[in-house]
């Protein structure tokens, strides 16, 4: 069996699928906490926020927003309130997410990279045991499309 390992490694669990969209839950190895989303876009707009969150994989570029986030001198110039994923993992047992399965389909899900507007990394199919890598986040969707028939 094909396997994926990584600090930043996330399981996709498809409950439902619909006209090549899906929709099911996010969950991660150091959290309990299951994330749903209704669809393609919901669940990329998810884990993109994971990810900025975590401050891991860091993104290559930032959107731009009016908003002020106040940074903390004493923290790094660190805005404050927010782990990076280094500290988590290191303060948190990882539990293992091989195991969980999604109704329809299950991936698990490691993005290595966030550049160009976009991302890079493996994506494991569990049911049928095939890895693949993906250079960009219409990759990942295209192989999940197809993995879902």
């Amino acid at each position: 069996m094909e396997k994926l390992n990584g600090i930043n490694l996330i399981g996709i669990l498809v409950e439902k699928t619909r006209d090549h969209d899906f929709s099911g839950v996010i969950i991660n190895q150091y959290d309990d906490r299951r994330i749903e989303f209704d669809s393609c876009v919901s669940m990329l707009n998810e884990l993109d926020a994971i990810y900025d969150d975590w401050g891991f994989p860091e993104a290559s570029s930032k959107t731009r927003s009016f908003t002020v986030h106040r940074s903390d001198p004493a923290n790094g110039g660190e805005v404050t309130g927010k782990k990076k994923l280094t500290h988590i993992a290191a303060e948190t047992k990882a539990r293992d997410i091989s195991q969980e399965r999604g109704k329809a389909a299950t991936f698990l899900l490691l993005t290595e990279m966030r550049q160009h507007s976009s991302w890079q990394g493996m994506v494991l199919h569990v049911e049928s045991d095939k890895k693949s890598r993906f250079d960009s986040v219409l990759d990942l969707l295209f192989l999940m499309d197809e993995a879902l028939g």
